[in-house]
């Protein structure tokens, strides 16, 4: 078994949003949710791992008069986030144990975080109490189970083990999902399929901070995976194109309206 917590964001919080990929849009999932409501509609938002909160600062765009809140474990990183946006509610908190009232949100968010919530049956569970009805609850995450070839994966073949421990199977959230009491429960897999060029990526690689599938591993794991591929790259025969793949999952539930049908 792997060291808990899986990453410590603290000493990499300062880093963090150097990383790729750390910019954010308005999350589409809100924009369908928003798109319905009326105008005067007040909501409140919740992202929980919420990290440097680039993904609510975002949405605030469409949700100006929303209350939105941001939940992370790491104290370091919500001090990352703070100066973004001093009018959202920047909380530290585990996942598991959230400091609200009941039914205190409309629509909470979980992206790429679930994995690093050790109580994730106790996390979704604490969403349902602090959902409002006909609220909605979206998570949004990698799905190792149906990428196994990604290049980290073959490279660094320790971080596959470790993250089908962290990383629970759609189906077992679903099932955890609706024995909560979530209706209308929904899985969406996206596959990408694309080319990676190997010597960019090995600068990627070489900073070890940019995918905490690399800091989840031994050292020593770590240095064989760049190791081989820099020894790769070393032959002139070699490819310097490989073929990669990511499955990324996104699932959906509900809070019951309180006139609906049981």
């Amino acid at each position: 078994m792997h060291p808990s917590p899986r990453v410590n964001y603290d000493t990499i919080a300062h880093l963090y949003d150097t990383q790729p990929y750390r910019t954010k849009t308005v999350d589409p999932d809100l924009l369908a949710f928003v798109g319905p409501r009326a105008a005067s509609d007040t909501l409140s938002l919740l992202d929980v791992g919420c990290g440097t909160g680039n993904q609510l600062v975002a949405n605030r765009a469409i949700v100006p008069h929303a209350r939105l809140v941001g939940v992370d474990r790491s104290l370091e990183m919500l001090r990352q986030a703070h100066p973004k946006a001093s009018d959202i509610a920047w909380v530290q908190a585990d996942g598991a144990a959230l400091p609200f009232q009941a039914q205190s949100f409309d629509f909470v968010t979980c992206q790429y975080a679930l994995h690093h919530i050790q109580d994730k049956g106790g996390m979704l569970r604490a969403v349902f109490q602090v959902l409002r009805r006909g609220g909605r609850l979206v998570l949004r995450n990698l799905c190792p189970q149906e990428c196994a070839d990604w290049l980290y994966y073959a490279y660094f073949p320790e971080a596959l083990a470790i993250d089908l421990e962290d990383f629970w199977p759609p189906e077992a959230v679903v099932a955890v999902l609706e024995a909560t009491g979530f209706v209308a429960v929904t899985v969406e897999r996206q596959h990408l399929r694309y080319e990676q060029n190997l010597r960019a990526w090995l600068d990627t690689v070489r900073r070890r901070d940019t995918c905490s599938q690399l800091l989840t591993i031994p050292d020593a794991a770590y240095e064989a995976g760049v190791h081989r591929l820099e020894h790769e790259l070393a032959d002139a025969s070699a490819p310097l194109v490989r073929a990669d793949h990511l499955c990324f999952v996104t699932i959906r539930g509900e809070k019951r309206t309180e006139n609906a049908l049981t």
